[in-house]
């Protein structure tokens, strides 16, 4: 431990710029609160709290400063756990900031918390109707980096876990676990462009997104997040209303909606990009992996499998053409839909659906635009029978049809999608348009990984 930190007060003499004022000061020995310690550091120093149970709810105060859990030093994993800021009303009682933390002064990416437990917040009272944001974390026109905590068992209307409000934070390597919410259990956005990636987002609940909701012109790219088992009366997983959130290589499984969209839900002029994403073993009355009304996402390279519709399909659309707008299904395996077809199109909606593979739904498409799904037409550059845009009805031969969902080498998925949308690198990080089935032509798998 001392030789880590010996190292770490070593890179700050000679790595930032302002270190001949940079100074570490240490909870509960230079300070007894972390609050008091914040309140005595300057930007570019460095709070760092000893593994311990406090009781506060402290406020960031627009530095630039490091508050931190003895995780920088060790990595382990037991210091997050063991290091805990909590918020809870019976001690603390209750006020009107009752955020665990919070950015409300214009914080940057120079103000970082990190490897703490946060927990029992009950949010911050917002007028002039009695609501409140951010239980656990609360983000007011602040862009923070919040990395590797546990978030978790905390209450408010929006965003239980954190709320971003006209804020662009990075929210990397946490888990939001068992918060309880309104809108965004998780996380919830407002007029915000975050960056949330590598988490994991489980266990959460909430009326619309059980994991995350964007609302009101929020831009977020949420990437390389586990979002499973959470719950929602729409959007168990991913909620999106006038917003444009990119949902990119993330695993979204085993969430639940009680109506629309068990993975994701697309509401009201919502033109999201879903991309190279495993949408597995999802739940709702109407599309059990992805539901939009009115809203025109881009749906492209997903892997679409073993999800449940009580009344429609997998992927489902109603309302969803306005003008030049429409949803784009492109290079996707829709498979093994438990209940319901592999997409579902309602009130004269019209959706562009080429090419993609629909495998062993209960009932493939319905509603869906003239030819979709009739391979009589004629076949595709792999002599595979599709339809005129080249969607197929295959086998997508998975390695493993519950547990793994890259292809085996003599897949009809390989080389078998549209260029002209292919990502640059699938859901492992590999390059995409290659020669899968070595026939000298390069051409973009189908599904979430290219083989």
């Amino acid at each position: 431990m001392k030789i880590a930190k010996a190292l770490f007060l070593l890179f700050l003499l000679i790595f930032i710029p302002f270190s001949a004022q940079a100074k570490i000061i240490y909870v509960p020995d230079d300070s007894s609160t972390i609050q008091g310690g914040i309140n005595g550091a300057l930007d570019g120093d460095t709070v760092v709290v000893a593994r311990g149970h406090y009781y506060e709810r402290i406020n960031f105060l627009g530095k630039g400063i490091l508050v931190a859990s003895n995780f920088i030093f060790d990595n382990d994993t037991t210091t997050i756990d063991s290091t805990v800021i909590d918020g809870d009303t019976l001690v603390l009682g209750v006020a009107d900031t009752g955020s665990v933390v919070c950015f409300v002064s214009g914080e940057d990416s120079a103000s970082v918390i990190q490897g703490f437990t946060i927990q029992y917040g009950i949010g911050i009272s917002e007028d002039p109707v009695p609501i409140s944001s951010g239980g656990g974390i609360f983000c007011d026109s602040a862009s923070p980096v919040i990395r590797n905590n546990i978030i978790t068992q905390n209450i408010a209307h929006y965003g239980a876990g954190i709320r971003c409000f006209s804020s662009s934070p990075i929210i990397e390597h946490n888990r939001i676990i068992k918060n309880l919410g309104l809108s965004g259990a998780g996380i919830h956005c407002r007029r915000s462009s975050p960056i949330i990636s590598h988490n994991t987002i489980a266990e959460n609940l909430a009326t619309n997104g059980g994991a995350v909701s964007c609302y009101d012109m929020s831009s977020p790219t949420i990437s390389r997040n586990i979002i499973t088992r959470n719950f929602g009366y729409t959007g168990g997983g991913i909620y999106c209303s006038w917003s444009s959130p990119t949902i990119n290589c993330n695993i979204v499984t085993g969430n639940s909606a009680q109506d629309e969209g068990g993975g994701i839900f697309c509401y009201w002029e919502s033109p999201a990009v879903i991309i190279n994403n495993i949408i597995a073993n999802d739940s709702a009355l109407h599309g059990g992996g992805i539901a939009c009304y009115e809203s025109w996402p881009s749906i492209k390279n997903n892997t679409i499998a073993g999800n449940y519709s009580f009344l429609d399909g997998a992927i489902y659309c109603k309302n969803s053409n306005r003008d030049e707008s429409f949803p784009i299904i492109i290079n996707n395996i829709i498979s093994n839909t438990l209940r319901g077809g592999g997409i579902y199109c309602e009130d004269a909606t019209y959706v562009t659906i080429s090419p993609n593979d629909f495998w062993n739904n209960r009932g493939e498409f319905y509603n869906c635009p003239g030819g979709i799904g009739d391979t009589t037409w004629g076949s595709n550059i792999n002599g595979i029978p599709c339809d005129s845009l080249y969607n197929i009805v295959r086998n997508p031969l998975f390695v493993d049809t519950l547990n793994d969902f890259h292809l085996r080498k003599n897949s009809p998925c390989i080389d078998a999608g549209d260029n002209t949308f292919a990502p640059v690198s699938d859901l492992d990080g590999n390059p995409r348009i290659v020669d899968g089935n070595e026939d000298d032509s390069a051409i973009v798998d189908m599904g979430a990984f290219e083989f």
